[in-house]
C-alpha cells in the first residue's frame, strides 16, 4: 500500500501563487499526518522538492512546442511528452500523485498529454485530479489548444482518478465539462491560516500547539498580568457561566506574575483553586503556569487569534490591552473603569465591575453572535481553516486512496 504522496505541480514554492501556497500547505500537512511527502514541479525549491524542468509552462521547449502544435506540428509535443511521461513514470509507480490543475488546464500540453499516457499504460498509481481551475470557463485558456485530439483530453474523465474541487463552482463546471455525475467529484476547499500567511512566530505556534485553540469557542484572550487589580476571578467564572450555555470556551490569560507583589504567587493558587472548584481547568489557562512568557510579537498575534478580548480590571491607569485590541479590530469586553471608557468612548462592550458573571457572558456569546465580522471569523475557522481541511478532506482521501490496492 502507498505510503508515499507526490504532489504535482507546474510550479512550487518560492514562486508565489494560490495554487503554490495551497501545495505547500498539503505538504505541510499531510507530513504531519505521517506520509512521506515528495513535490514534483517544474520550478520550485526546498526540502523534498524534485525540480523536472519540463513541467514548467514556460519552459522554453514546451513554449515551442506548443507554438508548432497551433500550426499543425505535433511531432515536437510528443517528443516532450514522451521525455516527460519517462521522468514521471518511476516518480510516480506505487504512490498516491496529487496533480493540481494539470489535468484541467493548457498551461503545458506536453504535461497534460503525458499524464494521459502513463493512465493509458496503466502506470501503477493513485491519481488525484485536484481542480482549481477549469480550462474551458476561460475562451482564452482554450484559444491555446489546437482543435483535435490535445483539446478533447480537456474533456477526457478518467475512471482511474479520483477528481476532487475546490469548491461547488469548479464542482459543477468540472462535472459539465467532463460529462461526470457530480458525485463522483469531492469539494475540498483551500484552507487559510494566520500561519500561513506568515502572521504567526514560533512562540505562538507552540501556544497553539499545546492548547485546544482551534476546537474552542469563544477563545477570550486577557492580555493582563496576574495581579488582583486585574480581577481575574472574573474570567474565571466566565468561562465556567459560557460552559453552561453549551459553548466550549477558552479564556487564555498571557501575563506573568506582577513583578512587584509577593502575594500574586498567593492570587494565581487562589485562582487555581478556583477553576478547579469550577471544573474549568480545560477552559482557562494561565500561560505562566506553563512557562511561557509571551513576546510582544507573540501577545500580537493571539489578538489576532482570538474571538475577542475580556478585560475584568477593576482598576488600570491606561487601558492598553483596549487599545491594541482596537487596533488590530478585536472585539473588546470590558469592565466600565475610567481609563477604559477613556480609550475606547462607548466602542467597547462594557458591563460594571459588580456585573455577575452570568451576565457578562451571556452579553459576550449573543455580542459575537450578531456581529458579522466575528460570524465570519467563525465561520472561516470552522469551514476553511487549515486545520479543519486537513483533517476532515484532505487527509481521509488520502487514507482511502493508500488503503485501496493500486491498480497493476
Amino acid at each position: 500500500m502507498p505510503d508515499e504522496v507526490v504532489l504535482l505541480h507546474y510550479s512550487a514554492p518560492p514562486v508565489v501563487g494560490g495554487v503554490e501556497s495551497v501545495l505547500a500547505q498539503q505538504a505541510r500537512w499531510l507530513r504531519r499526518a505521517g506520509y512521506r511527502v515528495r513535490v514534483v514541479t517544474g520550478k520550485g525549491a526546498g526540502p523534498d522538492v524534485e525540480v523536472l524542468p519540463l513541467l514548467y509552462g514556460r519552459h522554453p521547449e514546451v513554449r515551442r512546442a506548443q507554438a508548432a502544435a497551433l500550426r499543425g506540428d505535433t511531432g515536437p509535443l510528443e517528443r516532450v511528452r514522451d521525455r516527460i511521461a519517462s521522468e514521471l513514470a518511476p516518480r510516480l509507480t506505487g504512490r498516491v500523485c496529487i496533480v493540481h490543475n494539470v489535468f484541467t488546464l493548457a498551461k503545458n500540453l506536453p504535461l497534460l498529454a503525458a499524464l494521459h499516457q502513463l493512465l493509458d499504460a496503466g502506470v501503477e498509481c493513485r491519481w488525484v485530479a485536484w481542480t482549481h481551475d477549469v480550462a474551458w470557463d476561460n475562451p482564452a485558456e482554450v484559444g491555446r489548444v489546437p482543435d483535435g485530439p490535445l483539446r478533447e483530453l480537456l474533456r477526457r474523465p478518467r475512471p482511474e482518478v479520483a477528481y476532487v474541487a475546490i469548491s461547488q463552482a469548479v464542482r459543477s463546471s468540472l462535472a459539465r465539462h467532463l460529462g461526470l455525475e457530480e458525485s463522483r467529484v469531492e469539494v475540498i476547499p483551500p484552507g487559510v491560516s494566520l500561519e500561513g500567511l506568515r502572521l504567526v512566530g514560533p512562540q505562538t505556534r507552540r501556544i497553539l500547539h499545546e492548547l485546544p485553540w482551534g476546537d474552542r469557542y469563544p477563545v477570550l484572550l486577557v492580555p493582563v498580568r496576574i495581579t488582583r487589580r486585574k480581577n481575574l476571578e472574573l474570567a474565571v467564572r466566565v468561562a465556567a457561566c459560557l460552559r453552561d450555555q453549551d459553548l466550549s470556551p477558552l479564556v487564555v490569560v498571557t501575563g506573568p506574575l506582577g513583578a512587584h507583589t509577593a502575594a500574586n504567587a498567593r492570587y494565581l493558587d487562589e485562582l487555581r483553586g478556583l477553576r478547579r472548584a469550577l471544573a474549568v481547568e480545560d477552559h482557562v489557562v494561565f500561560l505562566a503556569e506553563r512557562g511561557i512568557r509571551c513576546s510582544p510579537r507573540t501577545v500580537g498575534e493571539l489578538y489576532l487569534l482570538c474571538d475577542a478580548v475580556l478585560v475584568p480590571s477593576v482598576l488600570e491607569g491606561f487601558g492598553l490591552p483596549v487599545a491594541e485590541a482596537g487596533l488590530l479590530r478585536v472585539p473588546v469586553f470590558c469592565t466600565r473603569i475610567a481609563a477604559a471608557t477613556e480609550v475606547a468612548g462607548e466602542l467597547a462592550h462594557f458591563f460594571d465591575v459588580e456585573e455577575p458573571p452570568e451576565s457578562v457572558a451571556r452579553r459576550i456569546a449573543q455580542e459575537l453572535a450578531s456581529d458579522r465580522a466575528a460570524r465570519l471569523r467563525r465561520r472561516v475557522v470552522e469551514q476553511f481553516g487549515w486545520e479543519q481541511v486537513a483533517r476532515e478532506g484532505l487527509v481521509p482521501l488520502v487514507a482511502r486512496l493508500c488503503a485501496s490496492a493500486v491498480p497493476g
